[in-house]
Parts: structure tokens; sequence; C-alpha cells
């Protein structure tokens, strides 16, 4: 191989990283982030910074069903586990269970363990599937 073979090839990959490096950099025509600080002196006296923050607990409740098993059917379908793509499924791996309320019953979805102690205290279930021992109807197993 040559010399300025060499050379030329060695200047041309320069050039290819000095144009990627190019493409990383935002373009002049774009925006500051919306919750970004106002830089020192642009806003004078009465620049504020958003600070966010909970505020209120929020609660979903799926229901009334007129018993377990139904609310246990609507969970296995449900949008948490079973989703349309490309939002969906929320959490495949969630558990699903039930808890009454009166003489109805609500659906429960949830990951952590810690869960089945807030169903278990509200005198709730945990939903089987095609339970087989009972030709293959949806049970609800106690938590204790």
């Amino acid at each position: 191989m040559s010399v300025a073979s060499i050379v030329t090839t060695a200047l041309l990959a320069l050039a290819a990283q000095g144009s990627a490096t190019l493409l990383r950099t935002p373009h002049a025509n774009t925006s500051a982030p919306a919750l970004m600080a106002p830089e020192h002196g642009s806003g004078g006296a009465d620049a504020e910074v958003m600070h966010l923050a909970q505020r209120q607990f929020m609660e979903v409740k799926l229901g009334p069903f007129p018993n377990a098993a139904e609310a246990c059917d609507y969970c296995f379908g449900s949008f948490t586990k079973q989703g349309q793509p490309p939002a969906g499924p929320v959490a495949e791996a969630c558990v699903c269970m039930a808890y009454p309320e009166g003489a109805e019953y609500n659906m429960f979805c949830a990951t952590p363990v810690s869960a089945a102690g807030f169903v278990a205290d509200k005198g709730g279930c945990r939903c089987k599937p095609r339970d087989m021992e009972h030709m293959a109807a949806t049970t609800c197993t106690p938590i204790q």
C-alpha cells in the first residue's frame, strides 16, 4: 500500500468522524426543555422554577363484579395484563386478585409481593385461571 493511499484513508476516516459529531449537536431552531431552570440574569427578578411533587393519593377501582370469579376473568383479559401494542401490556407479570366490597367484588392486579397483604387485609383472594380441580373454571383462593 502506498503512502498516498494511507494518508487518504486516514483523512477520510477523520472527516467521517467529524461529520458524525455534527449530527449529535442540537439544531439551531430547537428550544430549551420546558422545566429547565432559567439562566442567571435572563429572567429578571420574577423568574421562577417549576417544582413538581406528589400531592395526593390516586386510586382506580375496577368493578364491582357480582363474584370473585368474574373479577378474576376480567383481570386476566385486562389491558394491564394483555394490553394492545405499542402501549401495552402494562405489567404482564402482575398477579390477579379480587377482594369483596359489600356484596360485590373488585379486581386488583399488582406485581409487588406486598400487594397480597393489602388484598388479604380486605379479605380478598388470589385468582387462578382454568383451575383443573374445578372443571377448568376460574377460582379464587383466599390469601392467608
